[in-house]
Formats: C-alpha cells, sequence, structure tokens
C-alpha cells in the first residue's frame, strides 16, 4: 500500500492542499514552524484518526474555521485504488447536528459507521521528537502505543477497548452519584455487581491481547536495541497490570506447555475460554476487594485502564535510570519493533513517516533506522535536506527509488 496524493482542509496552518507525492522516499524540508510536520501529522490522523502529538481534534481544526478534513488517495499492493477520509467538525459547525461535536469517516466516499472498520486498512508508523515520552513519561503514553498497535492489526482489540472505555463510564458515572451514609445499599451493590462483572469479563480478553504484544514487543525491540548499542546494552519490556494476572496467564501457559502457540499463532477456542475465565475471575476479584475505596473516593481505583509497560534497559527502568540518548535509542528499538510486527501481520508493507528524528540521532541510530526501512514508502522532514545525504544513498542503496524533495514554507508545498 502506498499513498499516492494528500488533501487537508482547515488542518493546522493549511486552509487548502492538495499534493502528488512519491511511491518510495518524500523529503519535505524548510524552516521550522512552516507546516512540515503539520503536513505528516495531517497523514496521519487521516489513516489512524489521531494524532499523534495531541488528545484533542479542536486544536487540528485552523484557527477560525469549525471542522478539518485530512483524505489520502491510496494504491495497494494489487494497483487498486482507494480513499480515505476523515473529518472532525465542532458544535459550531455547518456538519453539526443539534450543535454537538462529532466526525465523518469515509472509504471510497462511503460512510463508515465504526471506526474499527476505518483503522488498519493504510497502517502507518511514525517516529517522532514526541516518542520519548514512550520512555520517560507517564503510563498513559505507554498504554497509547501499545493499543495503537494492536488495534491496527486487530480490529476487534479497537472494539474491546471502546467497550471497556463505555462499560468504565457508566460504572464512574454510578459511583460520582452515590452519596455517604450508613452503608451501601442492595441496589447499588447489585448495580456494581453487574458493571464489575462486565469490565471483568472484557478486562480478561485485553490482557490476553496485551500480554502477547508486549512479549513480542520485547523480543524484536531487544534485538534492535542490541544492534543499535553495539551489543554493551540489554533492553526488556515487562507488562504491568491487576496484581496477579500475568502469574496466572504464564503458570496456565506453562502447565500446559501452550506459551509458543499463545505467541506465535493463539489458542484454541477451549484453551482461550479456560484462560479467559480465569483471568475474569481474577479481575472480577480484585474490583469487589477495592469497591468501598472506590465508593468512598468516587473512583474506579483499580482495572487495566491503568495498565503500564515497563521498560527496563539492563533491568533497571528507563523512566528512572537512563540518559536521553539511551532513551533515544529505547523509543527508536521500540517503533521499529512496531514496525516489523505490523509486516508480520499485516500483508502490506506499512508507510513510514520520520518526522524531525535525523537531527535528534547520531549517525549509528540513523543508519539503523535506515536499514529498517527497505521496501517501504517514506516521508522525512527536516531542516536542511543536504543533512540527509548519506542515508538517502543507503535508501536507493536498499531499493527506493529516486527521492523526491519538497519545500515547505509558510503552508505553501513546491516539488522540485
Amino acid at each position: 500500500m502506498f499513498i499516492r496524493s494528500i488533501h487537508l482542509e482547515n488542518f493546522r496552518n493549511y486552509g487548502r492542499l492538495d499534493l502528488d507525492v512519491g511511491p518510495s522516499v518524500n523529503i519535505f524540508y524548510g524552516d521550522n514552524a512552516q507546516g512540515k510536520t503539520n503536513l505528516v501529522e495531517g497523514i496521519y490522523v487521516a489513516s489512524s484518526i489521531a494524532s499523534h502529538r495531541t488528545s484533542k481534534d479542536s486544536d487540528l481544526i485552523k484557527f477560525g474555521e469549525n471542522e478539518y478534513k485530512t483524505s489520502l488517495d491510496l494504491q495497494d499492493d494489487d494497483g487498486a485504488l482507494l480513499s480515505l477520509s476523515a473529518c472532525y467538525y465542532t458544535e459550531k459547525s455547518a456538519l453539526s447536528r443539534s450543535n454537538r461535536i462529532g466526525r465523518v469517516l469515509l472509504r471510497d466516499n462511503a460512510p463508515v459507521e465504526k471506526i474499527s472498520e476505518y483503522i488498519g486498512v493504510c497502517n502507518i508508523v511514525i517516529f517522532a521528537p514526541e516518542d520519548l515520552n514512550i520512555v520517560k513519561n507517564a503510563p498513559a503514553f505507554r498504554r497509547k502505543f501499545l493499543n495503537t498497535l494492536i488495534s491496527k492489526i486487530s480490529p476487534s482489540y479497537f472494539n474491546l477497548l471502546s467497550n471497556y472505555s463505555r462499560l468504565l463510564s457508566q460504572k464512574n458515572a454510578l459511583l460520582k452519584n452515590i452519596r455517604g451514609g450508613n452503608g451501601i445499599s442492595s441496589s447499588i451493590d447489585q448495580q456494581l455487581d453487574f458493571w464489575d462483572f462486565s469490565l471483568a469479563d472484557v478486562s480478561a480478553e485485553i490482557i490476553l491481547k496485551r500480554y502477547k504484544f508486549s512479549k513480542l514487543i520485547s523480543d524484536i525491540a531487544s534485538k534492535h536495541h542490541r544492534s543499535i548499542s553495539g551489543g554493551k546494552e540489554n533492553l526488556a519490556i515487562e507488562y504491568s497490570t491487576i496484581f496477579g494476572a500475568t502469574g496466572a496467564l504464564e503458570t496456565f501457559l506453562n502447565e500446559n506447555s501452550k506459551y509458543d502457540e499463545y505467541i506465535s499463532k493463539g489458542l484454541t477456542g477451549a484453551d482461550y475460554g479456560r484462560i479467559k475465565g480465569i483471568l475474569s475471575d481474577l479481575v472480577l476479584a480484585k474490583l469487589k476487594s477495592v469497591r468501598e475505596y472506590d465508593i468512598d473516593k468516587h473512583i474506579s481505583s483499580s482495572g487495566i485502564h491503568r495498565d503500564d509497560i515497563i521498560i527496563k534497559l539492563d533491568g533497571m527502568p528507563m523512566k528512572n535510570f537512563s540518559s536521553q540518548g539511551q532513551q533515544r535509542t529505547a523509543a527508536l528499538a521500540l517503533k521499529l519493533a512496531e514496525l516489523e510486527i505490523i509486516k508480520m501481520y499485516v500483508s502490506s508493507t506499512p508507510v513510514l513517516i520520520l518526522d524531525d528524528v535525523f537531527s535528534e540521532l547520531d549517525k549509528t541510530r540513523r543508519l539503523s533506522l535506515v536499514s529498517a526501512m527497505k521496501g517501504a514508502q517514506i516521508f522525512i522532514t527536516c531542516t536542511d535536506k543536504n543533512m540527509i545525504g548519506e542515508e538517502i544513498d543507503l535508501m536507493q542503496e536498499a531499493g527506493a527509488r529516486k527521492a523526491v524533495f519538497y519545500r515547505v514554507s509558510g503552508g505553501v508545498i513546491e516539488a522540485e
């Protein structure tokens, strides 16, 4: 799959942009704050319905406007043409009904009702300075990295996340409405039993997915990290969830000699049902054990919405014990693992975006990144096109076609 053209309307600093791009390496250069990152962000949003820079869609709308639209014209590996469009509007937009915010997704100009049917049509892996947050910042950044990767190759996982979010919101609404008194009424207790049972059932399936892909990420990222660091450091990823869940899962897999089967192709229906039941019961017991605390604080203090992946270097958590150079290397290894895992599960090579990262990496890291990009359509942003000449030569030696350069200035893009 590759992108043939990009279309932006009222997106960041672009009022209207229609741009044809090359099937191989596309390099956008120019001074800072001219629109290079906005362009690749628009590409990513059109594919993934999410920005790598902000969680607020309203931030993406051009100042003074009430909606944005991002679109991609695509060609798959068989030569078939297709298109994707993502539009977000505010309550002031002419597209709004009943003065509400909303989103419109189109595939080949036909409405897409479920986001899970849209994500994964065109897979894009983006590497940007913000990816350091995965290593050094709050758990939410690591959960987003893990959720995004799994959703790209498993639409059912996105549906699980949506279902969990809906159930959690309904439980939290109930908790917030509970007032203090002499104990919990049987009616409230029964309602919380219902929400906790439903949450436990969905949580078990999400844990099974997250554990598996955390293991895959760890194995592949550690391989790339050893290569980049010259074998001097060892990177490892550990999935952290509700206490006892990973232990119960590992015990089941080891006692039944199912670990390799689970990681490589998944469990049979009977085995999946057995371990799902074990995990569901464990999660439910945990949710019930903190019920009094949750009622007192009006929050859901425990659950997979607090999961994390612990990134360790030589056995030490990188969040607290690592230099910025080590964090960059780890972030690069994680993104290379993302690229490789998508290739494992999806027949088409993902599109790769490198947003102002070459200036942040030393020569060893840049060459490691380039070596993993064979066969991908690539979008690169930089301030000086001359600074990546060696990397471009390596791409072309690996089979990439001639690079296409675009100068970006004040939201205007001109191909050379």
